[in-house]
């Protein structure tokens, strides 16, 4: 059998898997594989073209936190401020994290993969945020496991600034479709809604969400902070 009809005899679904592949790290496949797998071909980014996956759930979780954790990211966050720790004692800082699921750019999609009550995304965010006598700081790096690409955000706002600071808990549907039967030409849709949790720091005419996993030290920084913020909203 020649090249070409190797490539005649592949399917539209195996050519568009080797394009995604192309130039990859291994890891990046084992994740792009992760995500196409059994959730439905037809679901926006073509999931369910290869079979069962390689990785589980767990397996892919873990690599998303031994990048993280490689990171470094608080000695990184006040490299790119230009902050020095004593600048900062007023409150312990804020550590947001959390899949990135309602990012947008215009390279790639974000992809979702729902196991039970766990929902996963190929993309990733962790956000720093530090409280000085005067003003707040945030820092934010965000990276994709399915590519090279990462994100560095800096941003510093005057508490007389800051309107507040609001967390939101959504729920999304997301409903997979995939083909059936022997000669695969029924569709069955799947419906695995899951959860997206964020904070908005909202100032005037505009607000800024950050990525977050709702845990009992989390809620305890925050309520700190809207301390903070009313303490020193009015202080000229």
């Amino acid at each position: 059998m020649g090249a070409l009809d190797k490539i005649v005899g592949k399917s539209a679904e195996q050519v568009f898997i080797e394009n995604l592949k192309r130039g990859k790290s291994e890891e990046q496949k084992r994740v792009i594989d992760f995500f196409l797998s059994e959730a439905g071909c037809f679901s926006g980014c073509m999931s369910g073209c290869l079979g069962k996956s390689n990785m589980t759930m767990t397996e892919y979780q873990q690599l998303v936190a031994n990048r993280l954790y490689g990171l470094n990211l608080r000695e990184r966050a006040l490299e790119k401020i230009a902050l020095d720790e004593s600048e900062i004692q007023e409150i312990p800082p804020i550590v947001l994290s959390g899949y990135a699921f309602d990012d947008v750019t215009p390279t790639n999609d974000v992809w979702v993969k729902i196991e039970g009550d766990t929902a996963v995304a190929s993309r990733f965010a962790a956000s720093w945020i530090f409280f000085s006598d005067t003003q707040i700081y945030i820092y934010t790096y965000k990276f994709d496991m399915t590519s090279d690409d990462t994100w560095e955000t800096t941003q510093d706002f005057f508490y007389q600034d800051i309107t507040s600071f609001t967390t939101q808990e959504r729920v999304v549907e997301k409903i997979d479709t995939h083909l059936v039967g022997c000669l695969k030409k029924g569709i069955q849709a799947e419906k695995n809604n899951y959860i997206v949790n964020s904070l908005k720091i909202v100032v005037p005419n505009d607000y800024f969400s950050f990525s977050m996993r709702n845990n009992e030290t989390l809620e305890q920084s925050l309520q700190a902070a809207k301390a903070m913020l009313r303490e020193r909203k009015f202080v000229k």
